[in-house]
């Protein structure tokens, strides 16, 4: 699959979503470089994710390895996408009535560390900002 093909398929799975302008670019950062090769997986997995989205709302803590963020208030969660080759995250705000806003994406490389993402709490608030604030 290549990279426009990908790009359309994501524009599809995604038209039912609120996205960050800058989420759009560090997806497609990494579909270009770090999942390049991969996508068929990558896709696979991101379905089934965005599909327990939609069908869990803001319970998606519960499936697979998805968590809610501690520290946060309790509206943002790490969606992860892992495989042996990668291990994703996408950041995400889910409203009171599951609305899902895609803030941040990245690669993690390190899959031995704690993950703490204390770092990306002032970077989603800010990006939440852009989607009208109070929700």
């Amino acid at each position: 699959m290549n990279t426009k093909d990908m790009l359309a398929e994501l524009a599809e799975l995604f038209t039912s979503f609120s996205l960050h302008p800058l989420f759009i670019q560090e997806l497609s950062f990494l579909l270009k470089k770090d999942l390049k090769g991969k996508e068929a997986r990558f896709f696979k997995i991101l379905s089934t994710q965005l599909n327990n989205i939609k069908t869990f709302g803001r319970s998606i803590y519960t499936v697979d390895s998805n968590e809610i963020l501690h520290g946060a208030d309790g509206h943002y969660y790490s969606i992860h996408l892992q495989q042996s080759q990668f291990n994703v995250r996408l950041l995400i705000y889910i409203a009171d009535n599951d609305t899902p806003y895609f803030l941040c994406a990245f690669n993690e490389r390190s899959g031995k560390r704690k993950t703490d993402y204390s770092a990306y709490t002032s970077v989603m608030q800010e990006r939440l900002n852009h989607f009208g604030g109070n929700l």
